[in-house]
């Protein structure tokens, strides 16, 4: 998919006229492999995780008792009356509806912070990715189909706005 965006934008710049293929000098950054592979973003994941960790812990621990109490009403249930059977059903219940509350509430808050984080490291890459672009004199870097540079010579949105009011005064 990312080929095909990066082939579609170069054949479009080439295609009308404004990009010269072989005086164009267009890069591609992956973010998302940046982001999982570089020494910022392992921290930044890193830190999620033990931030989370107790939680996740808990957690775990709450659906493992969660586990071991329906097994055990499985095992014991045909020693048990069935009034014994009822009231411990409704407090599995009761226990599961509060589980997954909780876990519910655990993904929001841990995708929320890694969205955070991952917003943060974003803007660390970009200014990365210009840095590099700057120095090795490339025109273009797409990533993820989003130009996250141009060089002035390629900005043709002056062009552009001329050209529409140029076209407007024509009607």
């Amino acid at each position: 998919m990312r080929q095909k965006i990066l082939s579609l934008v170069v054949f479009g710049l080439v295609n009308i006229g404004f990009v010269n293929i072989a005086q164009a000098n267009i890069g591609y950054v992956d973010g998302l492999k940046l982001i999982e592979l570089s020494p910022q973003g392992k921290q930044e994941l890193a830190t999620i995780a033990e931030e989370f960790a107790e939680r996740t812990r808990e957690l775990k621990a709450r659906f493992e008792r969660f586990k071991a109490a329906e097994a055990e009403l499985e095992k014991n249930r045909l020693t048990m009356s069935d009034e014994e059977i009822a009231k411990r059903m409704a407090e599995l219940r009761e226990m599961q509806r509060k589980l997954r509350r909780d876990e519910r509430e655990y993904n929001e808050d841990r995708t929320r912070r890694r969205n955070q984080g991952i917003a943060k490291l974003e803007r660390v890459v970009t200014e990365a990715t210009q840095s590099v672009a700057k120095r090795k004199k490339l025109d273009l870097v797409l990533q993820h189909g989003v130009v996250v540079y141009a060089a002035e010579k390629i900005h043709i949105t002056d062009d552009v706005l001329a050209e529409l009011k140029k076209r407007h005064k024509k009607k």
